[in-house]
C-alpha cells in the first residue's frame, strides 16, 4: 500500500497538465483502486470472522462458569470429608 501511494505522489508531482491524459497515472490509480478494493473485501471478512469467534467464545464462557462453579464445590466437599473425618475418629 506504502509503495501504491508513493506511486501515485511521484506521477501526481511530476504530471504536467491533463491528469487523465498520463498512460501511467492512470494504471497507477486504477490498481490502487483495485487494491482497495481487495482491502476492502478482506476488511469484510475478518469482521465476520471477528463475530463468528465472539459467538463461538460466549458459548464457551457459560460452559466455564459452570466448570469454576464445580470445580470449587467438589473442593468444598473435599474439606468437609477431611473435617468429617478428624470429628469422628
Amino acid at each position: 500500500m506504502k509503495e501504491i501511494e508513493d506511486k501515485i505522489l511521484s506521477v501526481l508531482s511530476s504530471s504536467e497538465g491533463n491528469i487523465l491524459e498520463d498512460e501511467s497515472a492512470v494504471q497507477i490509480l486504477s490498481s490502487s483502486k483495485i487494491l482497495s478494493n481487495d482491502i476492502l473485501e478482506k476488511q469484510t471478512t475478518a469482521e465476520q470472522t471477528e463475530k463468528s469467534i465472539d459467538l463461538a467464545r460466549s458459548d464457551y464462557k457459560r460452559i466455564a462458569l459452570h466448570a469454576a462453579a464445580m470445580f470449587f464445590t467438589i473442593g468444598k466437599f473435599f474439606f468437609i470429608g477431611v473435617r468429617k473425618s478428624i470429628i469422628f475418629n
